[in-house]
């Protein structure tokens, strides 16, 4: 697997990791940071990819 590949990897378990402790967390405020950083992970792999595909 490419050095990209194991970073989108990475940051999409990450992301689905905080999306399930956001589901744990229903109804308290700190459900609300773990839903923003399941979003910053998202992006990330966006931006890893998109980096992946601007290099071929």
């Amino acid at each position: 697997m490419s050095h990209d590949a194991d970073d989108a990897a990475y940051y999409r378990r990450r992301s689905e990791e905080e999306r399930a402790r956001a589901r744990h967390a229903a109804g308290t405020p700190i459900r609300r940071l773990h839903l923003d950083l399941a979003e910053r992970y998202a992006n990330r792999v966006r931006e890893v990819l998109a980096r992946g595909t601007a290099r071929t």
